[in-house]
C-alpha cells in the first residue's frame, strides 16, 4: 500500500541532465558576470540566521524597480514563489490556467497541490490567443492564472495591451512571469501596472540576466494585498544570507548586468541568422535562447556525440528545440557541429 497523497502517486520528479559536455547550452543559464575571480564573504555573519525579512535586498529592489518595498516578495528562485501562490490561492477544487508549452513548473506545482491545472494550446506560430485564455479565465473557479512572458521555451512576448485586457476581465490572480524580460523589450513588462490592477504579480529571477542561478534568488512583484498574504505562508529564513548577500552585491552594480544582455541580445541576433541560413526554422527570440524546429533526425543525440547540450522536447512537440545564446566562441563550435551533422 502506497502511503503517498493520491496526487503524489503520478508526480515525475524533476530532473537535470547528467550527460558529460563540453557546452552547455540547455538550460538558459547566464555567465558568472558579477563574480569571476570570487568572493569575499569574511564579513558575513554565518552563526546568525538570516534576515527573515530581507531588508537590505528588497530595500535594492525597490530602488531598482521604483516600487514600494512592501510590494515585494524575494523567493528561492522565482519556482518557489510559483509554489507559495498555489499554496496561498487555491484550494483542491479550484484551477489555474495557463498556455501551452510553457515553463513546466505551473503544471507540476498544481499537481503537488492537487489542484486543477488548465491549459490553452498555443497557436501554429506559437503565438497566444488571449481571447480564448479571457473566455476561460470567466470560470470562477480560476484562482490563478499564470502568462510567461517571454514565454519559455518559446520566446514568444504578450503584448502588454493583451495582458491589461485580461486583467480588467477577470476576478483571478494574473501573475506574468517575466523571467527574461531583460532580454527583452522593457516597454511590454507590466511592472508600471500594478499600481493600477490589485490582481497583478509579477515574477522576476536572478538566474538568467544577472547570472546568479547557483543562489537560486527571484522576486515577485504586487501590490501590498498580494505580498502580505503570501508572507503569512512563507517558511521563516526561506532565503538564507549568502544568497541575500550576493543579490544585494548584483544591485549594486546593474550596469555589469546590462552589459551582458546587450550582448547576449547581439550573439543571439547573430546566431539566429547563422541557424536560418543552415536551413533550420527559428521564432522571434527574446530571452537568452533561441525556439527552433529541425527535422534533422536525432539531432539531440548527434549534437550529444559532439558534447553539446541542448533542450529537446517530446510530444506533442517532437522535432522542436531550446537552444541557449552562448558566447562567440561557444555558438561557433554549436555551428560548426550542426555543418558537420547537415552536411557530413
Amino acid at each position: 500500500m502506497s502511503l503517498e497523497k493520491q496526487n503524489i502517486r503520478t508526480l515525475i520528479p524533476y530532473t537535470t541532465q547528467e550527460i558529460p559536455y563540453k557546452i552547455k547550452l540547455d538550460a538558459n543559464e547566464g555567465k558568472n558576470i558579477y563574480f569571476p575571480n570570487g568572493i569575499d564573504l569574511s564579513t558575513l555573519a554565518f552563526h546568525l540566521y538570516p534576515d527573515n525579512q530581507s531588508l537590505r535586498l528588497r530595500q535594492k529592489l525597490s530602488s531598482y524597480l521604483e516600487v514600494p518595498m512592501s510590494w515585494i516578495v524575494e523567493g528561492n528562485g522565482s519556482s518557489e514563489l510559483i509554489e507559495l501562490l498555489i499554496k496561498t490561492y487555491v484550494e483542491p477544487n479550484e484551477q489555474i490556467l495557463t498556455f501551452e508549452p510553457t515553463f513546466s513548473m505551473y503544471k507540476v506545482y498544481a499537481q503537488l497541490y492537487g489542484v486543477q491545472y488548465q491549459s490553452i494550446p498555443s497557436n501554429p506560430d506559437f503565438s497566444v490567443d488571449m481571447k480564448k485564455i479571457i473566455l476561460a479565465s470567466k470560470n470562477p473557479s480560476i484562482k490563478l492564472i499564470f502568462l510567461c512572458s517571454p514565454n519559455n521555451p518559446t520566446g514568444y512576448v504578450i503584448p502588454r495591451s493583451e495582458i491589461l485586457d485580461l486583467l480588467s476581465s477577470t476576478q483571478a490572480i494574473v501573475v506574468v512571469d517575466e523571467a527574461y524580460i531583460e532580454f527583452s523589450d522593457l516597454s511590454e513588462s507590466v511592472l508600471g501596472d500594478i499600481k493600477n490592477y490589485p490582481n497583478l504579480a509579477i515574477l522576476r529571477t536572478f538566474s538568467k540576466a544577472f547570472g546568479l542561478a547557483s543562489i537560486r534568488l527571484g522576486y515577485l512583484v504586487a501590490q501590498e494585498g498580494i505580498t502580505a498574504s503570501i508572507s503569512k505562508v512563507k517558511s521563516p529564513y526561506h532565503v538564507n544570507a549568502l544568497t541575500q548577500a550576493v543579490g544585494v552585491m548584483a544591485l549594486s552594480n546593474i550596469d555589469i548586468m546590462k552589459e551582458f544582455v546587450s550582448t547576449v541580445i547581439d550573439n543571439r541576433l547573430r546566431l539566429q541568422s547563422e541557424l536560418q541560413i543552415l536551413g533550420i526554422t527559428t521564432y522571434p527570440a527574446n530571452g537568452n535562447f533561441i525556439w527552433i524546429q529541425s527535422d534533422i533526425p536525432n539531432l539531440y543525440i548527434q549534437l550529444i556525440d559532439k558534447g553539446i547540450l541542448i533542450r529537446a522536447y517530446s510530444a506533442p512537440w517532437n522535432g522542436y528545440y531550446r537552444i541557449t545564446v552562448g558566447t562567440n566562441l561557444e555558438n561557433n563550435a554549436l555551428l560548426q557541429a550542426l555543418k558537420e551533422i547537415i552536411y557530413g
